[in-house]
């Protein structure tokens, strides 16, 4: 299947973003805020910034989940609507693989880079070829993942996080990630898996985003564990400068002015 026309894509991200601010202001507009006190000098402020806050918070799942499973649709990858599970009584030996894995990377043990950290956890679960894992459970909070895709015999998984990232927040992107492998190899201990966690954009423009992030992203190992921008929409669409077309897409939204009816009801109606 040849990838997308970039008109295509610019179509598809155009419908996108507009479906998702729709759908984000239907469910908020009935939304009673509870009460804050800078209500009784900046109402319309205070209650625009709420609305603005929600919007960001909720973009991983109401716009950039749904833009790449479809523009990796439109690519001719498989779309995998379902989550990971783990095991209900996770083995002793997978378990202490992944302590090893945490421990090796945060004491920056270079043994323990991402494709040794995969490759152990896959090693210990080829066990469970022989003898299966008997019964399986829903992922912990946290843990789950946002967008899991497959083409050419390889499962990829994805999690959209914020480009400004908290204190600790990496750690647990890497947790994420060899969480993800074990529960994944424990299940389908013979299949193929790559994890990512996603950075959409780069709010650092031309600058080095990892360079600029906190900490330089540590313990993750960028690049292999994370993308940024382009990295991760390019493998969606199959083209190149995907991003640059998402942009142009929003820019096109504003000039046109087909959302301002429908965002100006939510914050002044």
């Amino acid at each position: 299947m040849p990838p997308p026309t970039e008109e295509q894509v610019f179509i598809l991200v155009r419908e996108t973003v507009i479906n998702s601010i729709t759908n984000f202001i239907q469910n908020r507009m009935d939304v009673v805020p509870n009460f804050q006190i800078l209500d009784l000098i900046i109402p319309v402020e205070r209650k625009i910034r709420s609305i603005v806050g929600g919007m960001e918070t909720s973009l991983g799942t109401t716009l950039w989940e749904p833009l790449a499973k479809n523009l990796a649709q439109l690519n001719g990858f498989e779309v995998i609507n379902e989550n990971l599970l783990k095991p209900t009584i996770m083995p002793a030996n997978l378990q202490s693989t992944l302590q090893i894995v945490l421990e090796g990377r945060h004491n920056k043990n270079p043994v323990f880079n991402s494709t040794n950290c995969h490759d152990r956890i896959k090693e210990i679960c080829q066990g469970f070829v022989n003898n299966p894992i008997p019964s399986f459970t829903s992922a912990p909070k946290g843990f789950g993942v946002d967008i899991w895709l497959r083409k050419d015999g390889i499962n990829y998984f994805f999690d959209t996080k914020t480009v400004q990232s908290n204190v600790g927040g990496y750690s647990k992107c890497f947790e994420q990630i060899i969480n993800w492998y074990a529960y994944f190899y424990s299940q389908f201990p013979t299949q193929n898996a790559e994890a990512k966690i996603v950075f959409p954009y780069n709010p650092f423009g031309e600058d080095n985003f990892w360079d600029r992030t906190m900490g330089r992203g540590w313990p993750l190992e960028a690049d292999n564990e994370a993308w940024v921008e382009n990295q991760f929409w390019n493998f969606c669409s199959g083209i190149p400068n995907t991003y640059q077309i998402i942009h142009r897409a929003f820019v096109s939204i504003s000039e046109s002015g087909e959302l301002n009816e429908r965002l100006q009801a939510i914050f002044y109606g």
